[in-house]
């Protein structure tokens, strides 16, 4: 379990802003943080940083989600206008 963290683009202001997820994987991190912020925000595909699981509050913990709900997963983000 790692804390992946991304940066996230403001479609209306352009401000950058950054998020993070402790998850098995940095996909399941990022698709995660598409599902909470995708509507306001642009995702970007990479990670910027990566911590020790629960290293800076304020996170999402996806660190239980089950590996067999990766395509839900994928759905939804998609439904969000992003690409998985």
């Amino acid at each position: 379990m790692k804390q992946f963290e991304y940066q996230l683009i403001n479609k209306t202001s352009g401000r950058v802003e950054h998020a993070r997820a402790t998850a098995k994987t940095a996909e399941i991190a990022r698709l995660q943080i598409v599902l909470m912020y995708g509507r306001q925000f642009e995702v970007l595909e990479l990670y910027s940083d990566i911590n020790p699981p629960h290293h800076i509050l304020g996170e999402i913990d996806c660190s239980d989600f089950p590996d067999s709900d990766i395509q839900w997963l994928i759905s939804e983000a998609a439904k969000q206008g992003e690409t998985a």
